[in-house]
């Protein structure tokens, strides 16, 4: 390389390096148009989800269950793109940041619903649409509450005041709203023994706690929630006999409802615990759930084929974990067989705590992977996990792998054998999100040859305002405005330890 065109390559390099912040987080992308409306939306987010989970579940799909996902189906057909998740003052985000992109139009910090760090409120896009006379629903496997859902209909500085949100949503009045998280609801559970149940009644809404009590209803507006905090994971709903509805189940309730009102609906899906599968490097609970999303994407698409009227949007708010099949034996060649070992595992590490308990010993241990992972654990192993879970000693380490002792449980399972398999060869790289960009895909009439490309996830805000004739503009805070108020503040959020971001 010649002198000249090294001096080029600096000059370019110190260019770059003095861009402002703004700037230099921001990148090229598409800004893509419809070219048609609709008289109502779903959006469906798949709540944690990587490519590399889409590959798993792809592969386990065709090589055990003999079938093509949905999400396959629609990825090869209908427009779909890339879409950069970063929040106003990171690079990496969590689901209310990621939510207030997607449903305000505009970036904001990590931790708040719908806000900016000021405490200036932004207009959710449901709201808006509620406003128009859209019947508006929330259906999803974490508490109904929880972060993502929220940051569709109500504003609230903190993502975890999940109590206060359950009031917020009462008096915002949305038709439905599935989920989990009875502490937020019962009386005996609230601090401020408010009894939201009786709240919701008293509106005209029908309480349901149960799978039956959700098949038998047949009343127009419907608050669900069927478990204490979040619903349980598919993989232990499928073959531990927990009694919670599936997600497609609780989809199956929604629509009929929704599409009972004249001026059209505003609904979303959320598999919100895909996150947190990931968030404890679960490979088990990751792929059941991923199932689960498609059984469910079947039904949504299905309902647009009859209503072509209807605009179907999926996408991911962020990636977690990413947990990768990655390449093992001779020239890789051994390396689906451990796509044919997760047949084997039949319940969530969140199913193991509950039945080893506080203080198991390592012959608990070794019994529960054996049944409930089809893993044969070393002794040494086994003890791994009892001081994980009884003295909070923690492998391979506490910052990458923040989940603990879930975390730990999955690295005592690592593959062993480089030859050949004998443990699923899916490793993470942490147990928390990533900057990785992820899927945008829709499903609808007249949509065909559109091209996504790569686009910013607040330009999310802007399709579905495109689709329903909603237009609006939240106020824009900038990213050096935000990082002058969070020099007042304590660094991060807390999230309480069964809360995931």
């Amino acid at each position: 390389m010649k002198r000249r065109d090294i001096l080029k390559g600096s000059l370019a390099a110190g260019a770059l390096a003095l861009l402002p912040k703004g700037g230099a987080q921001g990148a090229p992308q598409n800004v893509p148009s419809l070219g048609r409306r609709y008289r109502n939306l779903i959006v469906f987010v798949y709540d944690g989800f990587s490519w590399e989970d889409y590959a798993i579940a792809q592969a386990y799909a065709r090589r055990r269950l003999g079938r093509a996902l949905a999400l396959e189906r629609l990825l090869a057909r209908y427009p779909n793109g890339l879409m950069n998740t970063y929040s106003l003052t990171s690079y990496v985000t969590e689901s209310s940041a990621a939510g207030n992109a997607m449903s305000c139009g505009v970036k904001t910090v990590n931790g708040g619903l719908a806000v900016h760090a000021d405490g200036t409120p932004l207009k959710p896009f449901f709201a808006a649409a509620k406003e128009m006379g859209k019947a508006v629903g929330l259906v999803t496997t974490t508490t109904v509450t929880h972060a993502t859902p929220a940051s569709f209909v109500v504003s609230n500085p903190d993502r975890n005041a999940e109590a206060q949100i359950a009031e917020q949503y009462l008096a915002f009045g949305a038709e439905v709203y599935l989920g989990g998280g009875d502490r937020f609801f019962n009386p005996e559970r609230r601090q401020d023994k408010k009894d939201m149940y009786a709240a919701f009644a008293q509106a005209g809404y029908g309480v349901v706690k149960t799978p039956e009590e959700l098949a038998r209803s047949n009343a127009s507006k419907l608050l669900g929630v069927f478990s204490d905090s979040h619903v349980p994971y598919e993989v232990d709903r499928r073959f531990q006999g927990l009694r919670v509805p599936s997600l497609k189940e609780m989809v199956q309730a929604a629509l009929p409802r929704l599409a009972a009102h004249r001026n059209g609906f505003v609904l979303q899906v959320e598999a919100g615990r895909i996150d947190h599968s990931n968030h404890l490097n679960d490979p088990a609970a990751t792929l059941w759930d991923v199932l689960a999303a498609d059984e469910a994407l079947e039904a949504l698409t299905a309902f647009v084929d009859r209503n072509p009227d209807t605009l179907l949007l999926l996408a991911a708010d962020h990636a977690t974990g990413v947990g990768a099949l990655y390449g093992a034996g001779r020239s890789y060649l051994e390396s689906s067989v451990g796509i044919d070992l997760l047949e084997g595992q039949k319940a969530s590490f969140e199913h193991m705590r509950r039945v080893l308990g506080a203080n198991p010993d390592a012959g608990q241990v070794k019994e529960a992977y054996r049944a409930m992972k089809g893993v044969a654990l070393s002794d040494e192993e086994a003890q791994m996990v009892v001081e994980a879970i009884t003295k909070r000693v923690y492998l391979p380490d506490s910052v990458r792998y923040g989940i603990q002792p879930d975390n730990t449980m999955s690295w005592a399972m690592v593959q062993k054998n480089a030859q050949k398999p004998e443990r699923p060869n899916i490793g993470w790289s942490s147990g928390q999100h990533t900057a990785s960009p992820v899927m945008l895909v829709l499903y609808g009439q007249g949509l065909r040859f559109l091209n996504l490309g790569l686009v910013d996830n607040t330009h999310v805000f802007r399709l579905m305002g495109e689709a329903l004739g909603i237009r609006y503009q939240n106020p824009v805070m900038s990213e050096e405005e935000a990082l002058e108020i969070l020099k007042s503040r304590p660094v991060g959020m807390r999230h309480p330890e069964d809360v995931w971001a």
